[in-house]
């Protein structure tokens, strides 16, 4: 049952990047990360009505806890989605859930910079450089579309980079707080003044295709929803360290589904970076 629970949430964090490429086709980065928000809270509210003891639960906000909802919905939410979607129309999904793979990197490396664990060890050292070379070897600095690809790679990188420090800021939320109730109020906080925005500014009509509106579906339910629950239940079940490994899968699912159905190039370079930041994710998690 652990390793299924495993399986399916790399597989609906790997494949989140399939179903972006297909909304952006006619959504634009700001409109599916609307959709996204607004989709995810739609469906933790319905779990947390399903689900007796959730039901039971109320979420009591002071005003430091408030403030810590804003900054996680922040970093957590609405800025890496918008960023993926961005970083989307210039490189392909495989290299996006590579990139991706660098969050724990990045969040061993942020805990370092913010003093909680103290000096970088050996092995965290020879993990991160590793990981800064796969990074290098994807880009590609010898490339000749560089020009029109940097931008995507940077906005990725960051938004890896904000989901890192959401996990750090998350740690702070009070152990007896539900994750799911924590999780829906971060979202509703963004849902109702973005998707207002969205409406007004950038957006005159929701007449999409059946494959965008699926897809903007299966994004807010599964990998913006559902994936909460099925994370939070593994970690109770078996274990941070274990449900960790899911880190290892994501860049692999991401990669084979953006070779295998939308027939994208499995270079060299795609290869040998997989391989570095999968290494490189493997050292730093013994450490």
């Amino acid at each position: 049952m652990h390793y299924l629970l495993l399986i399916l949430i790399a597989l609906i964090w790997g494949s989140q990047y399939i179903f972006n490429l297909l909304a952006l086709q006619e959504l634009s980065p700001f409109g599916l990360m609307v959709m996204r928000i607004f989709f995810g809270f739609l469906t933790l509210s319905l779990l947390i009505l399903i689900i007796p003891s959730e039901r039971a639960k109320k979420l009591h906000l002071s005003k430091k806890l408030f403030l810590l909802f804003i900054a996680i919905g922040a970093v957590e939410s609405a800025i890496p989605f918008y960023l993926i979607a961005y970083g989307q129309l210039h490189v392909s999904s495989s290299i996006t859930a590579i990139i991706m793979g660098l969050i724990p990197i990045m969040t061993v490396l942020l805990e370092h910079l913010m003093r909680e664990r103290g000096v970088i060890t050996l092995r965290e050292a020879v993990g991160l450089t590793f990981a800064f070379g796969g990074l290098l070897v994807l880009i590609n600095p010898t490339s000749t579309d560089l020009a029109t690809t940097l931008l995507g790679f940077l906005a990725i990188a960051l938004a890896a980079f904000c989901f890192a420090l959401a996990l750090i800021l998350m740690a702070k939320i009070p152990r007896e707080v539900s994750s799911l109730h924590a999780t829906r109020f971060i979202l509703l906080i963004y849902t109702v003044p973005l998707t207002l925005l969205w409406l007004l500014f950038d957006q005159k009509t929701l007449h999409f295709s059946e494959t965008t509106w699926l897809s903007v579906i299966i994004l807010g339910v599964f990998s913006s929803g559902i994936v909460y629950l099925l994370y939070l239940t593994l970690i109770r079940q078996a274990g941070a360290s274990f449900t960790a490994l899911s880190n290892f899968l994501v860049p692999l699912v991401g990669t084979f589904l953006g070779v295998y159905f939308f027939s994208e190039p499995l270079t060299l370079n795609i290869g040998i970076a997989l391989i570095m930041i999968i290494s490189a994710l493997f050292i730093i998690k013994k450490a």
